[in-house]
């Protein structure tokens, strides 16, 4: 058969996958500002929203990605969640890369087109070489994957905790998961600031600038940090 035929062919059902995984992620953050017992909206809200393109849903209808009830209410099916999850995990993942690690300031169209194109073994590998990173750049959930729980090693996390840090090194913080982030917040540690780890016991002495502080291990587990190249 002619290659480009197969090309021509093929182009439709790709533009069709992309259009249902932007749609399935755009559900999904509805859903996420919903709160966490959001389970379906209504066709008539989702008219003034990115997914406001009925004939295209009920596509996804047919395709078992969502249901539709008699009432008008949308909700995911088991396999949409699952693909909602997947891609919007895959989203995020590749914001924190560019984000933190390439350095850019302008992403979401990489972004986009990134989470379309990686395997799920490129993924995890992401995911680990982050160190399995709790939210994106915008402070949204990204949603865990096996690898998060089995932590695995294959590749050296370059995003790490303070507690998992060596002394004497200077570091870059990344992101915070503590709740002490306005008391750390207060004396210039936030996310791109940098530190030195000055000592581990018997408490965390971290300096940042020219104040130094005192942190129990818990909190020094909360603060993520990539090493800082001179």
């Amino acid at each position: 058969m002619d290659k480009d035929l197969l090309k021509t062919r093929a182009a439709p059902e790709t533009e069709k996958r992309q259009f249902e995984d932007e749609a399935l992620e755009s559900l999904w953050e509805l859903f996420e500002k919903e709160g966490p017992s959001a389970e379906n909206v209504s066709l008539e809200e989702l008219k003034n929203s990115s997914l406001g393109n009925i004939s295209a849903l009920e596509g996804m209808h047919r395709d078992g990605l969502i249901e539709i009830s008699p009432g008008g209410r949308v909700k995911f099916t088991e396999a949409g969640r699952l693909r909602a999850r997947d891609i919007t995990r895959r989203h995020r993942l590749a914001e924190r890369l560019f984000a933190d690690i390439l350095a850019l300031n302008e992403y979401e169209e990489d972004a986009c087109r990134f989470e379309h194109a990686i395997s799920p073994e490129v993924e995890e590998a992401i995911c680990t070489f982050l160190g399995h990173p709790p939210t994106c750049p915008h402070n949204r959930p990204i949603p865990r994957g096996k690898c998060c729980k089995l932590y695995t090693k294959k590749v050296t996390p370059l995003v790490a905790s303070l507690a998992d840090s060596q002394v004497g090194e200077d570091y870059k913080v990344v992101f915070l998961r503590t709740p002490m982030i306005d008391r750390l917040a207060s004396i210039g540690l936030v996310a791109g600031s940098m530190i030195r780890l000055v000592q581990k016991r018997p408490s965390y002495v971290i300096k940042v600038d020219e104040t130094t502080i005192a942190v129990e291990e818990e909190v020094a587990k909360g603060v993520f940090v990539k090493k800082h190249e001179s």
